[in-house]
């Protein structure tokens, strides 16, 4: 439809005749001839004195029925077929739109759930279409877009996205932003006002995390790349309390939606994937860690001998056809986080190792000639955003071994065995070895000047998480003594600029321990 400043190219008349009408009270053969009188006044003028005029005059109740209507309720003498009479409806609801006046009323956002209803990728018109559209207008209002957060209108949102994720398309990357922006919304809320926020949207979160990981834990999806990204993206606006207080109070949707991701990731993990399916999977399983603790990777679980008898039990009752999900492959929860965790682990330090590498290379220059695009971007990525996950994930480990190896109890009913342990601490020393090498290239290059490393997150992170491993295995104490002289002019150079001088409560821990390890 094309827009106008006025509406004084309208006819008088006719303007009033379809107000007349349209107005509530009048027949349904009426409005019918008032909804296509309209729709041709509209491709003349959408000014805001006109479009309030119609709203303030629409019967929104028989707007939401011909929205929907069947052929069968069609009248003889309307002259046109549900679909178009279903398109206009859809128009005039776009029109609306257009006028944020409008969009933020009452009689608008209760159409909401009739539109939704009719995305469909078996819709041979636009209407799809123009609805997401909509949908992306009233995102973008916070007068208005917390409705938005309703969880039967986002599993009508998310059930289009998986529908669509093969064709792809202007229509699903809307839905997909409307998606994606209803966890900013939220985010943007539980900043202003926590308890309401926490209130109105008390079961967004299990619903929304149940609907999207069924299909993620599934064996046969073939989209859980696409569902994972889609999960990273979301996740990451969610507050950590907002998360935890939702966790605290849906412990059993909680319970049911981790035990479908970690199946999901078990598998994406366990196969050759994408490498930036790879970094999302480590993606998403620190953010998790941020929000839900250490108990996302290590849960406690029950004794061996229960295991043992929920296996046996679960295995007697397992159908002896093809798999779709953990639950069939006969693993228990227990069995789940026992793999997870262990895949987690060995994984995280395989990955830490692989970015240490990385980092050599750019420090050679090797790296320099050669990422260039695509490639450059996700190199970044890997840098600012995977590295830190990761030595979360690598940190939290240490503490679980810390924690298993003074804890006898804790060691007969903990994910691991005395062996499998051993092979945990052996996979960290070879990452932190990793790590101190990398370390040890940097101070000695051109950018390992203390001016230079005092802004260089990646160095002050990684000096960071080899201190916590330096503190519970002394296999690394001789090497690492060779980086202390640099990090006390770091820390030296720290206290000597305000700029700067935020930094010290983070590094002067770090130094106290090198500064130990110097002395044995």
């Amino acid at each position: 439809m094309s827009e106008s400043t006025s509406s004084n190219s309208n006819n008088p008349s006719d303007l009033e005749r379809c107000l007349e009408l349209l107005r509530p009270g009048t027949s349904d053969e009426s409005k019918f001839i008032g909804l296509t009188l309209m729709s041709d006044l509209l491709q003349i003028s959408q000014d805001q004195e006109t479009m309030t005029r119609f709203f303030d005059n629409m019967d929104f109740p028989f707007l939401d029925r011909m929205m929907q209507i069947e052929e069968s309720s069609v009248p003889k003498e309307a002259g046109v077929d549900a679909t178009t009479i279903r398109s206009i409806a859809i128009d005039i609801m776009t029109c609306f739109s257009t006028h944020w006046e409008l969009l933020v009323k009452k009689e608008f956002k209760d159409r909401v759930p009739t539109m939704l209803s009719l995305l469909s990728v078996r819709d041979a018109t636009e209407n799809s279409k123009k609805i997401l559209k909509i949908m992306v207008r009233i995102s973008a209002y916070p007068q208005v877009s917390m409705i938005l957060t309703n969880p039967g209108y986002q599993s009508s949102i998310v059930a289009y996205i998986f529908e669509t994720f093969d064709s792809k398309g202007e229509a699903h990357e809307d839905a997909m932003m409307v998606f994606k922006r209803t966890f900013l919304i939220i985010q943007e809320g539980f900043k202003q006002n926590p308890k309401i926020v926490l209130q109105i949207t008390k079961d967004f979160l299990p619903t929304i995390m149940t609907r999207i990981s069924k299909p993620f834990s599934v064996l046969s999806e073939t989209h859980k790349p696409d569902i994972l990204r889609m999960l990273t993206e979301s996740v990451a606006y969610l507050p950590e309390q907002y998360m935890q207080q939702h966790v605290k109070e849906h412990a059993v949707e909680t319970r049911n939606w981790v035990r479908n991701l970690k199946s999901g990731l078990i598998q994406l993990l366990s196969t050759r994937q994408a490498p930036t399916t790879r970094d999302d999977c480590f993606k998403l399983i620190g953010l998790l860690l941020q929000r839900l603790g250490a108990d996302w990777i290590f849960p406690e679980i029950p004794t061996t001998d229960t295991i043992l008898a929920e296996t046996r039990a679960n295995k007697k009752s397992s159908p002896a056809t093809l798999v779709h999900s953990m639950e069939s492959l006969s693993l228990t929860d227990a069995e789940i986080d026992k793999k997870f965790a262990a895949l987690v682990v060995h994984l995280a330090c395989v990955e830490a190792r692989v970015l240490m590498d990385e980092l050599a290379d750019e420090l050679s220059g090797t790296a320099a000639t050669t990422k260039e695009g695509d490639v450059a971007r996700q190199a970044k990525v890997r840098k600012e955003q995977v590295l830190p996950l990761v030595y979360e994930i690598l940190e939290v480990s240490i503490g679980y071994l810390v924690l298993v190896s003074e804890d006898d109890e804790l060691l007969k009913r903990g994910l691991f065995d005395a062996t499998a342990l051993l092979k945990v601490q052996e996979s960290l020393q070879a990452a932190f070895s990793a790590v101190l090498d990398y370390l040890l290239d940097l101070q000695t290059n051109k950018d390992g000047t203390p001016e230079k490393l005092v802004s260089n997150m990646t160095y002050l992170a990684s000096m960071r998480i080899l201190s916590v491993w330096l503190t519970e295995d002394d296999s690394l104490h001789a090497q690492a003594v060779a980086l202390f002289p640099t990090l006390e002019e770091v820390v030296r150079l720290c206290k000597s600029k305000s700029s700067q001088k935020s930094l010290v409560r983070l590094l002067q821990p770090i130094l106290d321990r090198f500064q130990e390890l110097s002395l044995d």
